[in-house]
């Protein structure tokens, strides 16, 4: 997609149409869970994520929520608060998913690798001191980060598959 088709924002190229009710649904969700897990500050907090969300795409939506997250929690975290705002991000995250080519397909692959390093970084901040965690949940991420690059530049065909010549003299 051209920025022309995409109004600036930044999506992926497998999202063929952005849904007025998908992106509604995700809007008052992200609201909500902002709002039950923070209060009033945390409804004004959605309501920038999700008016970032609408002009500049899903990518800048998260990463400033994230950041919003960290002010209104910076006296300490509740888990079930934080995880309740975490369910209005991941609402962000699949919205624009169902006007893919295969909404289930997308929406599943989705869940289940927010689930699989969600699931990494909860069990290394529990175990390890802060900044192990950090570099385990880093670490996931890169490695996760670089499948998938990998698994592009497969199912694209960009990849050879020219083995050198062995020679047995």
């Amino acid at each position: 997609m051209s920025d022309a088709a995409t109004g600036g924002r930044i999506e992926s190229t497998l999202v063929t149409e952005r849904s007025s009710w998908s992106t509604a649904v995700g809007t008052i969700a992200l609201v909500a869970a902002f709002g039950a897990a923070a209060g009033p500050s945390g409804v004004g907090a959605g309501v920038a994520t999700a008016l970032l969300w609408y002009g500049f795409g899903t990518p800048s939506a998260i990463a400033v929520g994230h950041v919003l997250l960290l002010v209104l929690f910076s006296g300490g975290v509740d888990p079930i608060a934080l995880a309740t705002a975490e369910v209005g991000l991941l609402a962000v995250l699949a919205a624009p998913l169902l006007g893919t080519r295969a909404p289930l397909r997308a929406v599943a692959g989705t869940l289940l690798a927010v689930a699989v390093l969600g699931g990494i970084g909860l069990l290394a901040a529990v175990s390890l001191p802060p900044w192990q965690a950090a570099a385990v949940t880093v670490g996931a991420v890169g490695l996760a980060s670089y499948g998938l690059y990998r698994y592009g530049l497969v199912s694209l065909g960009l990849v050879d598959d020219d083995t050198p010549p062995t020679t047995d003299e």
